[in-house]
């Protein structure tokens, strides 16, 4: 009884303090990689705890000890006698270890399966409805001269870092091995995807051997060459690092628990670290500043996404309240990331004027710009990467292996 307790206790520490503490705090933002994994442990900890739980106090009046006990239960049931020691109490405790298993591997698999359906459907969608970037012909290239701007920096906005421009000219006369959308494709060996529609949206569609990169032609329309280079990048590092799988156990954690706060939290936090993860590989390979200028070009208005997909601005569920424990973004990240963001007028791309004001003005009375938008922390953090110390990953990675050791560790003492 002990041990159940003790496991059942640790459950449910693991799945209402421990995740909304995480997600309020602001350390996970410097390492998203080993934040990453601790989340995973605590998820995966909680499961098998509270499966444990039941477990342990089902079998309790068979031993004393819990090994010796679950031990002496598989032979009952061997010998063709489960039941043998049991008491009624016991059998509650059996009833709700099935049915919280059945539940729990239940909505993980439905959900999986409605997932990849969705994906299916919808790289046949984007197959019929979009078209393949195939080369430089008088074609293509009137449908591509926005990718090779004159590379003519404002003053002031010149960045060493930033990857130049896609080329010098326009018109047919473009060089092929300078556009950006012929570089992925070839590089990435992603399908990419253009579709003819205003509204400026990327996204890709993971797969194992199908993944698919869609771009619309208002983001061909609205972003520059380093730009869409740098929105690219993020989404082959969506496909690549299958980032996909991090995010699916969490949503099926959610709605398996759809009344706990917590799983909303955890989803949203999740989302963002991921989010993060690949900015800063697309960052890596091109440039913070030209990835800034894009999500501020892009994350006020937050066009919707297919379900399944993964887009540069996040996943939906990301923007939640749980995350405002984040400091206010710095009043010179905010003015760039208008500057950035900013059309004719200081208005975002596509979006009305003031919009992008609103959304990072530091001086705003009670504003916590996490809660208000994960983008421009995103957009603050590409400005001014944070300073990771080699103790902080190091202790993630250490804390997540103690808390998926903590289970077996009171099963077997218990």
């Amino acid at each position: 009884m002990t041990t159940a307790a003790l496991l059942a206790l640790f459950a449910g520490v693991l799945a209402w303090p421990v995740p909304r503490l995480l997600a309020a705090a602001r350390w996970p933002h410097r390492c998203p990689r080993a934040a990453i994994v601790l989340w995973q442990a605590i998820g995966l900890a909680g499961g098998v705890s509270a499966l444990l739980a039941a477990i342990a106090f089902t079998v309790s009046p068979l031993s004393t000890n819990t090994p010796t006990a679950i031990t002496d239960h598989l032979g009952n049931i061997a010998a063709g006698s489960p039941l043998t020691g049991l008491r009624w109490v016991n059998l509650v405790g059996l009833a709700t270890a099935t049915a919280l298993a059945c539940r729990l591997f239940g909505v993980l698999c439905a959900s999986t399966a409605a997932t990849l359906r969705e994906r299916h459907r919808h790289r046949h969608l984007v197959d019929l409805a979009g078209r393949r970037h195939r080369g430089h012909g008088a074609r293509e290239s009137a449908d591509h001269t926005h990718l090779h701007p004159p590379t003519t920096p404002a003053s002031g906005d010149a960045d060493p870092g930033d990857a130049p421009s896609a080329g010098g000219g326009s018109g047919s006369s473009a060089d092929p091995t300078t556009c950006c959308l012929c570089e992925h494709r070839d590089r990435a060996g992603i399908l990419l995807r253009i579709l003819d529609h205003p509204i400026a949206v990327a996204y890709c569609v993971p797969g194992v051997r199908h993944a698919r990169v869609v771009v619309s032609r208002g983001l061909l329309n609205t972003l520059d060459a380093a730009e869409l280079d740098a929105v690219l990048a993020h989404e082959a590092a969506h496909v690549a690092g299958r980032h996909d799988l991090v995010i699916q156990p969490f949503v099926a954690w959610e709605r398996t628990f759809p009344f706990l706060r917590p799983a909303r939290e955890a989803t949203a936090a999740v989302s963002l670290l991921v989010e993060m993860l690949a900015d800063d590989a697309a960052a890596r390979e091109t440039s913070r500043r030209s990835l800034a200028r894009a999500l501020a070009r892009l994350g006020v208005a937050r066009a919707p996404v297919p379900a399944g997909a993964l887009s540069i601005i996040g996943h939906p569920a990301a923007v939640l309240p749980a995350l405002g424990a984040e400091d206010p973004l710095p009043a010179t990240a905010a003015r760039s990331a208008m500057q950035f963001g900013g059309g004719p007028g200081g208005s975002p791309a596509g979006g009305p004027a003031g919009a992008t004001a609103a959304a990072v003005a530091p001086d705003a009375p009670g504003l916590r710009l996490g809660t208000a938008n994960p983008v421009i922390s995103r957009i603050a953090r590409l400005l001014d990467p944070p300073g990771v110390h080699w103790w902080l990953p190091a202790g993630a990675y250490l804390a997540a292996a103690a808390v998926l050791a903590a289970p077996p560790v009171i099963v077997l003492i218990g």
